[in-house]
């Protein structure tokens, strides 16, 4: 068959409504078996067990009629059992963490210059994942993430929409479930869909206060008052919420937001640079790349198109499982079991009702009445009187069966998160611990996918700051106790800044795209209170001997002190943190310290030859040596050598000192004074005076060592 359609054609500005619709109704028609799913399970999690929407007549039908035999209890097993899920998996924090740009020994010409280098770069991503943490805070995305996971679990996907504010230089974030957005579910990551249509309903007054969308559009508008764009779940809001006549006031229409990709070719290259030079979307680009097209429109009249200058649709999908967008959701999994456990508890309940007064068994055509009053009851007959006939008992086989039903629910949920289903015999707190990492570790594949989505969305973040944060912008962080402030600027706007010339009050952090983003998972030393004790007293345990020997510095010991604080609700902490600053570091030392101390000292001189016998000689050698060398240098050792005639005709002499003379000669001034020295005797002296030179030279460092990390 030959491909007649031009790809290279471009749908006009005023057709480009309908085609929003065409595109909305393909993807509704492919996802219908799923919104019928989608429809019982969002029941189902409000308590409407038996409610579903008729495949033959497509209406809504509820099996809870009143009948004998018809439930008439909802058992919110699987409900509870969804939460507990999302509870155990946002127990732990995901920190997103931003990688230092790569820094090269090769640019810089000193190692000094390096390190400095190297810091700056650490200091500027420890500065800008603290901007992430508090982006997070600020849009409240950790409760918009228990909505979105609570979707997901009841729709098997769910939305968040990212979206930059150019005007006030913010980032916007909105969630929204499976029938909001319409795609192509059969495939398995959203940025690979060829279209993604955002259906939410809209004030018409909103709408038409928007100053971008067309005037002559907006005056053919009608408001449709429907609740989405969905039938059913247009069906489902209107059975929860009501429907009835809208006022002018709060008239809606369901209002379509479209990304569509447009590839650039030869034959739109020119038409699409012309619409995408109001908002910059063709920088950089060239023929094959991918154009993000951005229309908003209106029951099938077209209100806006442009161009958007984006890299990528700005949603983020969670789903539990990987693979195509709408598959099997979490709650499915819990409906037949918990169904089956209404019913079983429904007739129960109907014999407990039954039973209350038993069966009373009468003559025939007897006229019988019992009448309760405060104190008893009061039996009236003619002429016979009644008989109490004997209660049945409900049969064992029935609660074995909802037990039965119970661990069935509890096998596919998280029972010790959800329903504090703690084991027979586990008492201790690490015990607790350990099954609830067990039940972590089962939810391996959906944490996975969670920190997927915040890995995402973070980067988002960062692409939208990096294009439109225009102007620097200030943050506080807390560090070491003490409030600190920084500033933060866009790529393109710290540019902008250069080639003007332009200079900044505080140098700011450069928020870029190109930074690579990884998510830690930190299970805050345990999942419950008194597991984070534990762990704690038992990193302390590890750290004291450390702490002792020198090997960690005191500042470590002051951040575990302060996190074992707050595990037990101390309060503020920085207290105890000063004092540990400025009050005493090191105990008193005992007397037995003392004496191995003293040991120590003496064991120390020893060896080194300064105490013993050893010592003693040399100290009677260097006082020969000293008595000789005086001798000499006074003159008195010459006269003692000259004989008694030449003494009177004694000319100039010249006296050179004993230890400058070499040690033969050392050796004969020593024999002249009656002293037996050899050669051998005077190096070994020397060697010994400089070993000992270089043995307190040590331990005077190694003295001088131990104060500072005494004082440390």
């Amino acid at each position: 068959m030959a491909d007649n359609i031009n790809y290279g054609k471009l749908v006009p500005t005023q057709s480009i409504g309908m085609e929003v619709d065409a595109m909305v109704n393909l993807a509704t028609w492919r996802r219908k078996s799923f919104e019928r799913k989608w429809y019982d399970n969002n029941f189902f999690d409000d308590g409407y067990h038996f409610r579903a929407v008729n495949r033959t007549t497509g209406k809504i039908t509820d099996n809870v009629d009143g009948t004998q035999d018809s439930p008439i209890r909802a058992i919110p097993k699987a409900s509870r059992q969804l939460r507990g899920i999302v509870n155990l998996l946002l127990g732990p924090d995901y920190v997103p963490v931003i990688y230092p740009e790569d820094v090269s020994q090769l640019n810089y010409r000193s190692p000094e210059e390096y390190q400095m280098a190297l810091k700056m770069s650490k200091d500027i991503a420890k500065k800008e994942g603290h901007w992430i943490k508090e982006e997070w805070n600020k849009q409240e995305l950790w409760d918009k993430m228990v909505l979105l996971m609570l979707l997901a679990a009841k729709n098997s996907v769910s939305y968040l929409q990212i979206w930059p504010d150019a005007v006030d230089e913010k980032i916007r974030t909105q969630v929204y479930d499976a029938f909001d957005i319409a795609l192509l579910g059969d495939r398995t990551d959203i940025q690979d869909c060829p279209f993604i249509v955002k259906c939410t309903p809209k004030l018409i007054a909103e709408i038409k206060a928007n100053e971008n969308f067309d005037p002559e559009a907006l005056a053919k508008m009608t408001p449709d008052n429907k609740y989405a764009s969905s039938e059913i779940k247009d069906a489902y809001m209107r059975s929860k919420f009501g429907m009835g006549r809208e006022s002018d006031s709060a008239a809606t229409l369901i209002q379509k937001e479209a990304f569509m990709k447009v590839y650039l070719n030869k034959n739109n290259y020119a038409e699409v640079s012309q619409m995408a030079g109001k908002t910059g979307a063709m920088e950089g680009k060239k023929i094959g790349d991918v154009m993000i097209r951005h229309t908003f429109a209106a029951g099938g009249i077209t209100l806006m198109d442009e161009y958007a200058n984006l890299k990528k649709y700005p949603f983020v999908d969670f789903r539990y499982e990987p693979g195509p967008i709408y598959q099997k959701a979490i709650i499915e999994n819990f409906i037949p079991a918990n169904k089956t456990l209404d019913i079983l508890a429904t007739r129960v309940e109907k014999w407990a009702n039954t039973m209350v007064t038993g069966t009373w068994m009468t003559r025939k055509g007897e006229n019988f009445d019992i009448t309760n009053i405060p104190g008893g009851q009061v039996l009236k007959y003619d002429s016979t009187p009644p008989v109490q006939g004997q209660m049945a008992n409900v049969p064992s086989g029935i609660f074995d069966l909802m037990s039965f039903m119970e661990k069935v629910i509890e096998e596919q949920g998280a029972s010790t998160s959800a329903l504090g289903s703690i084991p027979s015999g586990v008492k201790s707190g690490i015990a607790i611990e350990s099954v609830k990492n067990t039940e972590y570790a089962n939810l391996k594949i959906a944490s996975n996918q969670l920190k997927k989505c915040i890995k995402q969305i973070t980067e988002c973040m960062l692409d939208y700051a990096s294009e439109y944060f225009i102007k620097p912008q200030t943050v506080s962080m807390m560090e070491k106790g003490e409030p600190t402030y920084f500033d933060i600027i866009g790529k393109k706007g710290y540019e902008a800044y250069r080639k003007v010339d332009k200079g900044f009050a505080r140098q700011p952090i450069v928020i870029s795209s190109e930074h690579i983003v990884n998510i830690e998972v930190q299970s805050g030393l345990g999942f419950t209170q008194e597991g984070r004790k534990e762990t704690l007293k038992q990193i302390i345990a590890f750290f004291a001997p450390l702490i002792q020997q020198g090997l960690v510095s005191q500042d470590a010991l002051k951040v575990i002190v302060k996190s074992l604080l707050d595990s037990y609700r101390f309060g503020s902490t920085q207290d105890v943190i000063d004092a540990m600053d400025t009050g005493t570091t090191t105990a008193p030392i005992n007397e037995e310290q003392l004496k191995q101390i003293q040991i120590a000292v003496l064991q120390a001189l020893k060896d080194s030859g300064m105490v013993g016998p050893e010592a003693d000689q040399k100290l009677v050698d260097s006082t020969k040596l000293g008595t000789l060398e005086t001798l000499k240098e006074t003159g008195v050792l010459d006269k003692m050598n000259q004989p008694k005639e030449q003494v009177q005709a004694k000319g100039p002499s010249e006296s050179i000192s004993f230890k400058d003379l070499p040690p033969i000669g050392q050796v004969q001034m020593a024999q002249k004074a009656g002293i037996q020295l050899s050669p051998e005797d005077i190096q070994a002296e020397k060697d010994a005076e400089t070993q000992l030179a270089s043995d307190q030279a040590k331990e005077a460092v190694a003295l001088k060592g131990a104060n500072a990390n005494q004082k440390g």
